[in-house]
């Protein structure tokens, strides 16, 4: 009795909204959490640091902030989700062992999709809105550029220490969290709703890349999204989405690390320019065929590509 599910009879409805109140009680707590120990650890004036010209200071509380908001956001609020409504709370996420050609799939597709990632980001950045919407642009921009550079600010900063602070908060901890809601536990409600996973993914994949707030990077995080939500509905375990999640953040930590430490001297803006068509095109027949390997080692034997969307 004791593992019993608390909400577990709820309706679908019920136990969507009972996640967006714990979602909305962790997004409370983070940032009560966060303020109370920057108070602690700066004292009373580091709020202040946000507008004041201490930029160590400011992108250590941001860097705090980041943390805690992944954790307390998106990590512990789908985890007591699944225990409050599941009976089995780890299998319900997705905490399955994968296979072993499917994990080395999962740490490849990223490099393999890149090609097409890359294509996509260049033709995102080139799309404008009609001349009527141009304040709406101009705000997306000027907002887009602020994030930028941010996480450009995060990116450079020098020593190992940030570094990994780096790999913890941009990478280990969004591929964990993010995962965990859209893919884990929003796929999951969707396939209540709908036959077969096509819809499910897409619709959390624009979920997922509405979320950041990044007009101009909008396609090629949706198309991402598709590539994740496939990695998890094909393979039934959220290994694989995270770890590839992992290897695309924790790729540009470490490429930006090396470029602002000076060892490369390619830049990450460099590296990630557009390819030429063939590549293109053969990122996405590669990628395309990694995704069916991992969906027919699942299954156990060959079957149509469109047929299992």
């Amino acid at each position: 009795m004791f593992l019993r599910p608390v909400f577990g009879n709820m309706s679908q409805a019920a136990k969507l909204l009972l996640l967006l109140m714990i979602l909305a009680i962790g997004a409370l707590l983070s940032t009560g959490l966060t303020f109370l120990a920057a108070s602690w650890i700066w004292g009373n004036d580091a709020l202040n640091s946000l507008t004041a010209n201490d930029t160590h200071g400011k992108l250590n509380l941001l860097r705090m902030m980041q943390i805690i908001s992944q954790a307390g956001i998106f990590i512990l609020p789908v985890l007591l989700f699944a225990w409050f409504t599941e009976s089995k709370p780890l299998k319900y996420l997705g905490f399955v062992k994968p296979l072993p050609l499917q994990f080395i799939i999962a740490l490849l597709i990223i490099p393999v999709a890149g090609p097409l990632i890359n294509e996509l980001v260049q033709w995102n950045e080139s799309l404008r809105l009609p001349q009527a919407l141009h304040g709406l642009e101009t705000w997306m921009k000027t907002s887009e550029e602020s994030a930028n550079r941010l996480t450009e600010e995060f990116l450079k900063a020098p020593g190992w220490n940030t570094l990994w602070v780096n790999v913890l908060m941009i990478g280990i901890l969004p591929a964990i969290g993010e995962e965990l809601l859209f893919r884990s536990v929003l796929i999951g409600f969707m396939r209540k709703y709908f036959k077969g996973s096509f819809w499910p993914v897409i619709i959390s994949s624009l979920i997922f890349s509405a979320i950041h707030l990044q007009f101009y990077g909008f396609l090629p995080r949706f198309v991402l999204g598709v590539i994740l939500g496939y990695l998890f509905v094909w393979s039934g375990s959220i290994w694989l989405p995270i770890l590839a999640h992992f290897v695309n953040n924790v790729s540009v930590v470490i490429i930006s690390f090396l470029y602002y430490n000076h060892h490369i001297s390619s830049s990450p803006e460099t590296i990630g320019q557009a390819s030429e068509w063939p590549w293109v095109m053969l990122s996405v027949i590669l990628t395309l065929g990694l995704l069916m390997v991992v969906r027919n080692l699942r299954s156990g034997r060959s079957q149509s590509f469109w047929r299992n969307l």
